[in-house]
């Protein structure tokens, strides 16, 4: 194996992560720990998520910050899962204030702030799915050492 192809299996074995976090504030009173999230597909940015509910009713929500008194800030949507072999779910996430859906978009007054939005697939935007792509499959359940063996192989040493 040369050592270019070997670099290559390297690279595709190293996982992307983003650091996340709500600071308490305002917008979300108990904020969020900081999480590790496995990104999984290119990330979309934009200033809003505008999301369409089957029964019609129609929500925007903005990215947000608690800093200088609080701002809207950029929405990010990118695929990710919570263990390896689990199934991928759709994020988005905002700015160190979470996220803001306001409930009246046209005057702005009233909202409700999250720390994260996980979304169906059915509610991801066109535009958004043609950035982050299709979800990807689970990835294959890790072999133990000793073979297919459900026994595990007890490694010591002297």
């Amino acid at each position: 194996m040369s050592p270019a192809s070997c670099w290559c299996n390297i690279k595709a074995m190293v996982r992307q992560y983003l650091e996340y976090e709500v600071v308490p504030g305002d917008n979300v009173p108990n904020g969020l720990p900081r999480l590790w999230l496995t990104v999984l597909s290119p990330i979309w940015e934009g200033p809003a998520l505008h999301l369409e509910y089957p029964d019609g009713s129609r929500h925007t929500l903005v990215g947000w910050t608690d800093r200088r008194g609080g701002k809207a800030c950029l929405v990010r949507v990118f695929w990710t899962r919570h263990q390896p072999t689990g199934p991928a779910v759709c994020l988005a996430i905002g700015g160190d204030g979470g996220l803001r859906e306001l409930e009246r978009p046209e005057d702005g007054q009233t909202f409700k702030g999250l720390p994260f939005l996980a979304l169906a697939e059915s509610l991801i935007p066109a535009d958004i799915l043609a950035v982050i792509g299709s979800p990807p499959p689970p990835e294959a359940q890790p072999q133990l050492l000793g073979g297919n063996s459900s026994t595990p192989l007890l490694i010591t040493g002297h």
